[in-house]
C-alpha cells in the first residue's frame, strides 16, 4: 500500500484524558450528571482516561462505579495503572481485567524522608496525608473514614496543607528541586510528586496508543479545573477548562482549541464532552 493509500486508511478516533475533583466530580464526589455522555462514549469505544492526584485505590472504585475499562494515570502521573493485553490487538476491553502497574521516580516511603529531613533542617509547616490520621483527612477532604483511608494510600506523591506564609513556602518549593521533587497546587491541597506530571503521563500513554493502533489518528481531549492540570490541557489537541465553583477559569496559555464549559463540574463536563462529540459524531474526520 503505497502512501496516499494508508492515509486514506487511517481513522480518526477521540482520546480522553480527564480530571476528576471539581471536573468529573462535584463536591460530593458524584459524577451523575455526566453519566448520560459516559454511556455514549462507553457505547463508541472510546477511550477515556481517568487522570488524577487520587490514589490507585481510590480510582480503582471509581473506575468500576463508571464502568471503564481503559489504563488509568493516578497521584498527578506518578504512576500508570494498564488493563491486562489492554494493547493487545483485537483484545476486548473489560473492566474485571487485572491491571498492570508501573511506577514513575521515587517511592512514597522515599519521597516521606526527603519530606521528614527537610523539615527537621528548616522546620517548614507542611503536613502530609501521611502526617495525619485518617479521620483527620475525612475532616480535611469531606471523605467518610473508610475512604479517607483509601485517600492515604499512596504509591508516588503526597498531598499536604501548607501552614506558613507565602515567602517560606517558597522556600520549601526550592528545598523540594533541589531534592529532585516538586510542589504542584491542586484544588485544596499541595501536592508533593517527582518530577512527573499529568501531561507527562499522557504523552506516555497517547505514545503507546499510537504504536498499538498504527491505522488510527488520535484526536487527544483533556479536561480540567486546575493549575495540575494547565500543562495536560497545553498538550492536548483539544482543551476543556471547567469552570470553577466561584465562576472562574483556569487561565490557559494557548487560545486555539480551548473551550470553556459555562456550567462547573460533571455539569459542564457533560456539556463540553458532547459538545466535542456532536461535532463530530462518527469520531472521524
Amino acid at each position: 500500500m503505497d502512501i496516499a493509500r494508508r492515509a486514506v486508511a487511517m481513522r480518526t478516533q477521540f482520546l480522553i484524558f480527564t480530571d476528576l475533583d471539581g471536573t468529573l466530580l462535584d463536591e460530593h464526589y458524584r459524577f451523575d450528571d455526566a453519566r448520560p455522555i459516559l454511556a455514549e462514549i462507553r457505547e463508541r469505544g472510546i477511550p477515556l482516561i481517568l487522570t488524577s492526584s487520587k490514589t490507585l485505590a481510590e480510582m480503582r472504585l471509581l473506575r468500576r462505579a463508571m464502568d471503564i475499562s481503559d489504563p488509568l494515570i493516578f497521584e498527578n502521573g506518578a504512576g500508570l495503572a494498564l488493563p491486562e493485553d489492554y494493547f493487545r490487538n483485537n483484545a476486548t476491553p473489560n473492566p474485571q481485567a487485572p491491571l498492570r502497574i508501573e511506577h514513575f521516580g521515587p517511592t512514597y516511603a522515599e519521597i516521606r524522608a526527603t519530606l521528614t529531613r527537610l523539615r527537621e533542617r528548616h522546620q517548614f509547616p507542611f503536613r502530609g496525608f501521611g502526617d495525619m490520621t485518617a479521620r483527620e483527612v475525612a475532616t480535611l477532604t469531606g471523605l467518610d473514614e473508610i475512604a479517607a483511608q483509601r485517600a492515604r494510600q499512596r504509591h508516588g506523591s503526597e498531598p499536604g496543607v501548607w501552614e506558613g506564609s507565602e515567602a517560606i513556602r517558597q522556600d520549601f518549593i526550592a528545598e523540594l528541586e533541589r531534592a529532585g521533587l516538586r510542589a504542584v497546587s491542586g484544588g485544596r491541597f499541595l501536592h508533593i510528586m517527582p518530577r512527573i506530571d499529568k501531561a507527562e503521563a499522557m504523552r506516555e500513554l497517547v505514545g503507546r496508543f499510537t504504536a498499538a493502533h498504527p491505522d488510527v489518528r488520535y484526536r487527544v481531549i483533556a479536561a480540567g479545573d486546575s493549575p495540575n492540570d494547565a500543562e495536560m490541557l497545553q498538550l492536548a489537541d483539544l482543551a476543556v477548562v471547567i469552570r470553577r465553583p466561584d465562576a472562574s477559569w483556569m487561565p490557559l496559555k494557548r487560545r486555539e482549541g480551548v473551550i470553556r464549559s459555562p456550567l462547573p463540574g460533571p455539569a459542564g463536563w457533560q456539556q463540553c464532552i458532547e459538545r466535542l462529540l456532536r461535532e463530530d459524531p462518527g469520531g472521524e474526520t
